[in-house]
C-alpha cells in the first residue's frame, strides 16, 4: 500500500479521498499499486510513500 505526502512547511499533509492534502495519516487515500500512486502524486503534487 502506498501514500501520497506534500511537506507544507514543517507539517506533512496526506492526499484524502476528496483529493485535498490534510493533516492526519488515519485520513490519507491508500493505494495499492504503485504505478497508480506515481500518476496521482504527479497530479495532485506530491511525493510517493510506501506504508510499512
Amino acid at each position: 500500500m502506498y501514500i501520497i505526502e506534500k511537506k507544507v512547511g514543517i507539517f506533512v499533509h496526506y492526499l484524502t479521498l476528496s483529493g485535498k492534502f490534510q493533516p492526519g495519516i488515519e485520513k490519507a487515500r491508500q493505494f495499492s499499486s504503485l504505478e497508480m500512486a506515481k500518476v496521482m502524486a504527479t497530479t495532485h503534487g506530491g511525493e510517493v510513500r510506501p506504508l510499512s
